[in-house]
């Protein structure tokens, strides 16, 4: 699945779909799971649906799964090479554009 191509809420919804299926991968009951990170079995069943919680929590249900691991490369810096970064300094400064000025009455 192209996350790009999604909106942000769908995103969101995809996270919980796949943190439902890893838990039944590893035959974790809702229950079993809520209860090492410390919710409720209602929060929990309703991030599974909506995927919507905090970072924080995202990263509790996500060490209680042992995939932690699978953020390593989010939002890691690229790495350059010297050749592309003479080639972006070599493109001039963006300009803004133009505005016309308002007429004051």
């Amino acid at each position: 699945m192209d996350f790009s191509l999604l909106l942000p809420v769908e995103v969101s919804a995809e996270l919980g779909r796949r943190v439902r299926a890893r838990r039944v991968l590893l035959n974790i009951s809702i229950e079993e799971l809520a209860r090492r990170i410390g919710f409720s079995d209602q929060t929990l069943s309703a991030f599974e649906r909506t995927g919507n919680c905090t970072l924080t929590n995202f990263a509790r249900i996500l060490e209680a799964l042992d995939a932690a691991h699978e953020l390593q490369h989010v939002l890691q810096p690229q790495t350059k090479s010297i050749a592309a970064m003479r080639e972006q300094s070599a493109v001039k400064n963006r300009k803004r554009p133009y505005r016309k000025k308002e007429v004051a009455r």
